[in-house]
């Protein structure tokens, strides 16, 4: 039970730990502008604090935004950044500030005046729910072209501007006023969602699962009190286990048996997630499966030591089912027709155990057969699997995977009681996904 926790622990650890990077916006827009800048790698270049495209005051936001883009250049060392006090003094001088734009014409003098190949500007967009749409480009000054661009969603997490009303912008303080950039013959920029990339998508799969895990079940009192006997004494017996050198009764403190062989049906199953335009994505499960222990003559422990084999004559001496909700951390190779994945997994699961020839206190208040227990349980996955794009919007999902579902009950709260049963190994599943 400890190295099952410990197991569960780290595994939890590692999926939140992957599960909470994903790449800083500001960083995003440094990259797609860095990229796109290949041609000017090495030479100076100016950052423009954004205005609003609909001429609102942007001080604040406009400023912050700049700023902020600003370190994220500099620490990637592929241009020479003009300082911010510097760009402000020039800009005062110009006047460009007073108009809140910057044309062609304006973008050479930036670029003679402060010895600039390029600069960065841009137009922000106030959305709902505290979001700012980000739009920048990166301008050529000598010909005033735009050689590159980058629109991400920011969330606002500072205080000032975001004015609901439009209005013109007023020249007050030439350090934070913002100049935006109107191409010459352009049309001016729609606003427009995030589009959605080349392998981004989210998904709804159904499927069925195939397979026969092992079931590892053990009966532990740490007050040395599980009863066995003969047969002949059968009626005194606690968990329905008979040999012929018990007699009357003896107690155990531990009867546990290992790799008992199962039957049943599942997991059926639900799962809604998705992946983003990378290789990172992940998914929510609920599922639902049956297992019964067969039929068989299986190896037993008596206190940890073993007491040779046992026979199971009925299919019906232990009866699990499961309801799982559980969560993968996924990671694909995406291709144009089939995305490979793998992934961990972890959640919990709400079990009915069925034991009709084992005492407890399920049923009644006289300790007696049979166990009926609900328990709960910690699942734990490792998913291998591909996903087959069949048409526009559909997939066929293949999986392969080792799922363990470890349970606890206690028979009816019999003082002392520590019992579980663990069903482990490996499934195949088969579905039909349907994508959004």
């Amino acid at each position: 039970m400890k190295n099952i926790t410990k197991i569960l622990s780290a595994a939890l650890l590692l999926a939140f730990a992957a599960g909470a990077y994903a790449e800083d916006k500001y960083d995003q827009l440094a990259k797609d502008l860095t990229s796109a800048g290949s041609a000017v790698h090495g030479k100076k270049i100016a950052i423009i604090p954004f205005s609003y495209a609909d001429g609102r005051a942007a001080a604040k936001d406009g400023s912050v935004i700049s700023e902020r883009l600003t370190i994220k250049m500099i620490n990637m060392h592929k241009f020479e950044i003009i300082e911010r006090s510097v760009l402000d003094k020039v800009m005062a001088e110009l006047k460009l500030q007073a108009s809140g734009m910057i044309d062609a014409s304006s973008a050479q003098q930036l670029g003679k005046v402060l010895g600039v190949e390029a600069i960065i500007t841009g137009t922000l967009v106030e959305m709902q729910a505290g979001q700012i749409e980000v739009n920048a480009r990166l301008i050529r000054t000598e010909t005033a072209q735009a050689i590159g661009a980058s629109q991400v969603m920011l969330k606002k997490d500072w205080i000032g501007d975001a004015a609901t009303a439009p209005q013109q912008p007023a020249y007050e303080q030439p350090a934070y006023q913002q100049p935006s950039y109107q191409q010459p013959a352009a049309q001016p920029v729609a606003r427009a969602a995030r589009p959605r990339g080349e392998n981004e998508y989210g998904f709804v799969d159904i499927f069925m699962g195939f397979g026969s895990p092992n079931m590892a079940m053990e009966f532990e009192n740490s007050n040395n009190n599980i009863t066995i006997t003969d047969y002949a004494n059968r009626a005194n017996n606690d968990i329905g286990i008979w040999g012929p050198a018990f007699g009357t009764g003896t107690n155990y403190r531990s009867v546990r048996f290992d790799k008992l062989t199962t039957e049943g049906m599942g997991p059926i199953a639900v799962r809604v997630g998705g992946f983003g335009n990378g290789p990172f994505g992940g998914d929510v499960e609920f599922s639902f499966e049956k297992r019964n222990m067969k039929a068989q003559t299986a190896a037993w422990l008596l206190n940890g030591a073993s007491a040779g084999n046992v026979t199971f004559s009925t299919n019906d001496y232990a009866t699990v089912k499961s309801f799982g909700i559980s969560g993968d951390l996924l990671m694909r190779v995406p291709t144009k027709k089939i995305d490979p994945y793998f992934g961990i997994g972890l959640g919990m699961s709400l079990n009915s155990v069925t034991l009709p020839y084992v005492k407890g206190f399920t049923n009644s208040t006289v300790f007696s057969k049979p166990t009926e227990d609900f328990g709960i349980g910690f699942m734990l996955r490792v998913p291998v699997g591909l996903r087959i794009k069949a048409g526009a919007n559909t997939h066929i999902v293949t999986e392969f995977r080792y799922e363990m579902n470890h349970i606890m009950f206690d028979r009816g709260a019999i003082a002392g009681e520590s019992d579980t049963i663990t069903l482990s190994g490996a499934k195949f599943l088969v579905g039909l996904g349907f994508t959004f």
